[in-house]
């Protein structure tokens, strides 16, 4: 064999893998390494759902979302990976075109894709209450206490776990009516306007409250607004909040599964009456609840209905 010969038979395996990664550049520059599935229009205040898969080795995955990231948990099916992550256009959001971006690292290189999706401004109702004055103007005593509560919770709130611990379906907290619906204009009192930041069932006093989905119990407080709640970290970012209890039967740090009593229902806190608020949260940005529970013909939430 001549040495010009043996040149050529050692030189091809890297033309190969040189052609191999222009083409694997070029499938990329054309968006279909991976599939980046996410609804084309969101209302503020909405949860929404991204789907990424890809028949590529992935070593690792960031989706970014107005400033966030998040690593979502991957599964393998078959020789393909898979990820699902919720965000949310948040309630106070800007309208306008925004970026869902993904990174993806294939083969030791970074591979960015991204989706456009619209956010649209969402229509909110009214609703005026009547509460005890010191829930509308608080005394000059509990200042530091209520800012001190909201800080806990943006504190707890600014974690995102690595691992997702929510599937679907999600489960309903409680079977009583749906009544204050969330993203409200309230008028406290007759001349005190705020934002209703949750979803209120109609709960008697002691009715039991369960978990929306599996996850890690993060916060059990008695909140001068909120009464006794609990805040359930449900992974990569995604949390419920359970307000108003007339006792918590869950401690910091447990691990619950979907459905798990984690109190009873009360009127602790700001209230008319016995209820459960329930709030949502994903990467920090406040959601509609509702959208978690809500079902279409196929019996599947909207949130997962994307383009």
């Amino acid at each position: 064999m001549s040495s010009h010969t043996h040149f050529q038979r050692r030189l091809w395996p890297l033309l190969y893998a040189l052609a191999f990664l222009a083409c694997l550049s070029a499938t990329a520059e054309a968006g279909d390494m991976v599939e980046v599935l996410a609804p084309e229009r969101v209302g503020t205040g909405k949860p929404f759902l991204v789907r990424i898969a890809t028949w590529y080795p992935l070593e690792d995955l960031e989706v970014r979302w107005n400033g966030r990231g998040v690593h979502p948990s991957v599964t393998r099916t078959g020789e393909q990976s898979e990820a699902e992550v919720l965000l949310g256009a948040d309630l106070r959001g800007e309208p306008g075109d925004h970026s869902v971006e993904v990174v993806a690292r294939i083969w030791g290189h970074e591979r960015r894709f991204s989706r456009t999706v619209e956010v649209v401004e969402s229509q909110w109702e009214t609703e005026t209450l009547t509460v005890p004055p010191k829930m509308v103007r608080p005394p000059e005593s509990e200042r530091a206490r209520i800012e001190g509560e909201r800080e806990m919770l943006r504190a707890a709130l600014a974690e995102v776990s690595p691992e997702r611990y929510w599937t679907v379906p999600f489960f309903r907290p409680v079977r009583g009516r749906m009544l204050s619906r969330f993203g409200l204009f309230r008028t406290f009192n007759g001349n005190v306007a705020a934002r209703h930041t949750g979803l209120d069932f109609r709960a008697w006093l002691g009715t039991p409250i369960h978990a929306a989905a599996a996850g890690r119990v993060v916060l059990v407080h008695a909140f001068y607004y909120g009464g006794n709640s609990v805040l359930v970290d449900h992974g990569n970012g995604f949390f419920t909040l359970y307000c108003h209890l007339s006792e918590t039967s869950v401690r910091e740090g447990d691990m619950v599964e979907a459905g798990r009593v984690v109190g009873l229902s009360g009127a602790t806190g700001r209230v008319t009456g016995a209820h459960l608020h329930l709030a949502a949260f994903v990467l920090g940005a406040v959601v509609d609840p509702e959208v978690l529970f809500q079902t279409s013909g196929d019996n599947m939430p909207e949130l997962w209905k994307i383009d």
